[in-house]
């Protein structure tokens, strides 16, 4: 059985960490594989190589590493959000629903987890509780880009050309240059 070495963890472990941030993926999951075998619960370590392989669409393995971390330290709102995301990539989308409502619970504030639910629900059909949450996203961050677009596209695809022609506008006075909303508004 592998002793643990605090010292030989963490360097291990801030090498993924860094080695993640910069793209390299490969050499990341190779630093993240030897802090685990001197440590098999750690937490970060865990949740380093799942977001591998998300970026790598191993959506299943990655699951099972954010799966981990959520039997260890189940409150976890960026693991929550994670884990909801691959859920939803793998057509599970009532785990998917399940795992953003609790991160919002946890974090009402956290955008990431707010916008992924606003999505699930529109994506099941929960149209007016995806409407209520994009609403309260944009109460709180009236400026948000990404969700006023996605709003204008909600208006276009039940043929409300004015709300969202009006949002695109409002759009390109926050961002003059947002190719999507110029091209959306040249559209209508």
């Amino acid at each position: 059985m592998a002793t643990k070495d605090p010292l030989i963890i963490n360097v291990e472990l801030l090498e993924g960490t860094k080695l993640l941030q910069q793209g390299n993926l490969d050499e990341a999951k190779t630093s993240y594989e030897k802090t685990m075998k001197n440590d098999p619960e750690n937490l970060e370590a865990l949740y380093g190589l799942g977001i591998i392989c998300h970026f790598q669409k191993n959506y299943d393995v990655a699951q099972k590493y954010f799966g981990r971390v959520l039997d260890i330290h189940e409150d976890s709102v960026p693991v929550l959000n994670s884990y909801g995301l691959v859920s939803a990539h793998l057509g599970d989308e009532e785990t998917a629903k399940q795992s953003f409502e609790k991160a919002h619970e946890i974090d009402p504030d956290n955008l990431d987890a707010q916008k992924n639910l606003a999505d699930m629900y529109i994506n099941t059909g929960e149209f007016e509780k995806g409407i209520q949450s994009y609403k309260e996203i944009l109460k709180e961050n009236p400026h948000d880009i990404d969700t006023l677009l996605t709003v204008a596209n909600l208006y276009m695809d039940v043929d409300d050309a004015d709300s969202a022609k009006f949002i695109y506008k409002t759009v390109l006075e926050i961002d003059p240059e947002n190719v999507s909303a110029r091209a959306n508004l040249a559209k209508i």
